[in-house]
C-alpha cells in the first residue's frame, strides 16, 4: 500500500517531464485513508503552487542546475522540500527518511537516496527563524501562503520573481502590464490559499457573508457539495466573474434571443436565464466534459444546449456572451499552473483562438444586439486590445467596460477577496 508522500513524489514526477506545460493534478488515492489523502493533495497543491520558489531552494542546496536533475529525484526533492518549509508539525526525520525510500524504490534511483538525503539536510539547516513578517525583494525571506515568512540563514532568491515562485521573462511581464507596486501585491495574491465563494438569492446562515452583496464565504470545514444540495440556488463563483453580467444595465432594450459562447457547466448560462426569464437561451462549449455538465441543467433552464457538428441556431442573437478562454492571469491563486505558460507564445496563441470565438459570435448577432466579452485576465493584449480590434475589425462600438485587478493577500480578510478579470460591453453598428 502507497503513502501520501509516495503518490504526491510519483504525481510530481510525471509533472517535472511536462514542465512548465502543466495539467490540474490527478492524484491516485484510492487506497489512501481520508487523512493521507488530503496530506498527498496538499503536498501535490504546494508543489505546483511554489515550484519555482523550491526549485531555487534545491539548487542552492544541491549546487545543481534544478532542471538536470533526473525526475524521480527532481520529484523526491521538490516534495521533500515543500514540507520541510511550507508545512507545519511534519518530522523532518519523517520527511526525509520517506524521501530517501521513496527514491531507492518508488523512483528507482537508489544510487541518488545519498545525495536526496545530503539536499534535505541541507536544506533543513537553510531555515533559520519563522517570522510573522519578511521583506519583498529580501534574498534571505521566503513568503508562505498562511503569511509567514522563513528567514534563511543564507542568500537563496536573486530577485522577487523566485522568491513568489514566478519566472524571469513571467515576472518582467506582470511588471510591465502592473507596474512595480501593483505587481508586488499581485505577487502575494498568487501565493495566498483562496477563499471558496458563493453567490445566491440567498445565502445559508453558515456562509459568511462577503463585502460584495449576494455573495459569501464557506467556512473551510464545510462540505461545498453537502451545501450546494441542501441550497439549490447557490453555485460557486467569484464576485469578479459573476458582477461581470451587470454591464448588460447599459443595454437599451431587453434581448430575445441570447447566446453563451464556451459556456463551462453553465454558471453564467444560470444568471442569464434568471435575468431574463423569457428569452431564448441557447450555448455552446467544446470541452466535452463540460458540455456533459451543461447539458444536465440545460432541460431545467430551458437552454438549447448546440453541440459540434449538429444542428446550430437558425435566427440570430440580440445578445451573445463570449467567457472565452484566457491565460487566467487574474487567478493564478486558483490556477497556480497558469502562471508557468504565461509567456508572449502562449498570449499569442490565445489572442488568436479569443478572435476566432469572437469572429463566430458577431456573426451570429444582429445588427445593434449587444456583444459582452469576459476574460479572467489581467493581460493588457487579452482586453483592452481585443476591445480596441472588435472595434476595429469587427464594427462593434464600445458601451462600458470594466477592469478588476485580484484583490487578497496571505493575511488579508477573506470577506475582501476577488479575482481579477475583465468585461466589455460592445454593440454591433446598425
Amino acid at each position: 500500500m502507497q503513502d501520501a508522500r509516495s503518490i504526491a513524489c510519483a504525481s510530481i514526477a510525471r509533472a517535472f517531464k511536462r514542465f512548465p506545460d502543466l495539467d490540474p493534478s490527478s492524484l491516485a488515492c484510492d487506497d489512501l485513508d481520508q487523512r493521507d489523502v488530503s496530506l498527498a493533495k496538499a503536498i501535490d497543491h504546494s508543489v505546483r503552487r511554489r515550484w519555482l520558489t523550491l526549485a531555487a531552494v534545491i539548487e542552492h542546496a544541491s549546487k545543481r542546475p534544478f532542471v538536470t536533475l533526473e525526475p524521480p529525484v527532481a520529484a523526491t526533492l521538490l516534495v521533500g522540500t515543500a514540507q520541510l518549509l511550507l508545512f507545519d508539525r511534519l518530522p523532518d526525520h519523517a520527511v526525509i527518511d520517506c524521501a530517501v525510500e521513496w527514491t531507492r524504490h518508488g523512483g528507482k534511483r537508489p544510487r541518488a537516496t545519498g545525495f536526496v538525503n545530503a539536499v534535505l539536510r541541507k536544506i533543513v539547516k537553510l531555515r533559520g527563524s519563522l517570522e510573522q513578517t519578511g521583506e519583498i525583494g529580501n534574498n534571505n525571506h521566503l513568503p508562505r501562503s498562511n503569511g509567514s515568512w522563513w528567514h534563511l540563514s543564507e542568500p537563496i532568491f536573486k530577485n522577487t520573481a523566485p522568491q513568489f515562485g514566478f519566472s524571469k521573462k513571467v515576472w518582467e511581464r506582470i511588471e510591465k502590464q502592473l507596474g512595480k507596486e501593483h505587481a508586488t501585491l499581485f505577487a502575494q495574491n498568487a501565493i495566498a490559499e483562496p477563499p471558496l465563494i458563493v453567490t445566491g438569492d440567498s445565502l445559508p446562515d453558515c456562509v459568511i457573508p462577503h463585502e460584495q452583496h449576494h455573495f459569501g464565504i464557506v467556512p473551510s470545514e464545510l462540505n461545498i457539495a453537502d451545501l450546494i444540495a441542501q441550497s439549490a440556488n447557490l453555485r460557486v463563483q467569484d464576485p469578479t466573474s459573476g458582477t461581470s453580467l451587470s454591464l448588460l444595465r447599459w443595454m437599451e432594450q431587453t434581448p430575445h434571443r441570447i447566446l453563451d459562447l464556451c459556456a463551462g457547466r453553465g454558471t453564467k448560462t444560470k444568471q442569464l436565464r434568471a435575468l431574463f426569464p423569457n428569452a431564448m437561451i441557447g450555448a455552446t462549449e467544446p470541452n466535452d466534459a463540460r458540455r456533459a455538465s451543461l447539458q444536465e441543467i440545460a432541460r431545467d433552464l430551458d437552454v438549447t444546449v448546440y453541440v459540434p457538428d449538429g444542428e446550430g441556431p437558425t435566427e440570430p442573437f440580440d445578445l451573445v456572451v463570449a467567457d472565452v478562454p484566457c491565460s487566467n492571469s487574474g487567478v493564478f491563486s486558483r490556477r497556480p499552473e497558469a502562471k508557468y505558460r504565461y509567456d508572449e507564445k502562449h498570449i499569442a496563441s490565445l489572442v488568436e483562438l479569443q478572435q476566432t470565438i469572437i469572429r463566430d459570435g458577431v456573426a451570429v448577432l444582429n445588427r445593434g444586439g449587444y456583444f459582452l466579452y469576459a476574460t479572467c485576465s489581467i493581460d493588457r493584449e487579452e482586453n483592452g486590445s481585443q476591445v480596441a480590434w472588435m472595434k476595429r475589425k469587427r464594427q462593434l462600438s464600445l458601451i462600458e467596460q470594466s477592469t478588476a485587478l485580484p484583490n487578497g493577500t496571505p493575511t488579508s480578510d477573506p470577506m475582501t477577496w476577488h479575482d481579477g478579470g475583465f468585461a466589455a460591453l460592445l454593440q454591433k453598428d446598425t
